[in-house]
């Protein structure tokens, strides 16, 4: 595998149907479920280390995780749940 993906690669791995929807989650992913960061540069197309989405996909058993709920989010249980799920 290349040591730097886009993310319809990335959505591939997660098991999502396109970019478009990985790119739908991302915010969340990372907000929420400590999903790895694209790396920092000025051109497009973003790119993620593939060992890092890598790790996140073993660490988190799979693809991509469900939807959380709203009220979760808007409770401020949804850190908790991120952090409970890389212990």
């Amino acid at each position: 595998m290349r040591p730097f993906v886009p993310a319809p690669v990335v959505a591939d791995l997660l098991g999502l149907p396109s970019g478009a929807a990985f790119l739908a989650r991302r915010d969340m992913m990372e907000t929420n479920l400590l999903f790895p960061r694209p790396m920092p540069h000025s051109r497009r197309p973003l790119l993620w280390k593939s060992a890092e989405v890598q790790a996140w996909i073993d660490r988190n058993g799979g693809g991509a995780q469900p939807e959380i709920d709203p009220g979760l989010i808007a409770s401020g249980k949804v850190a908790l749940l991120a952090m409970a799920s890389t212990a």
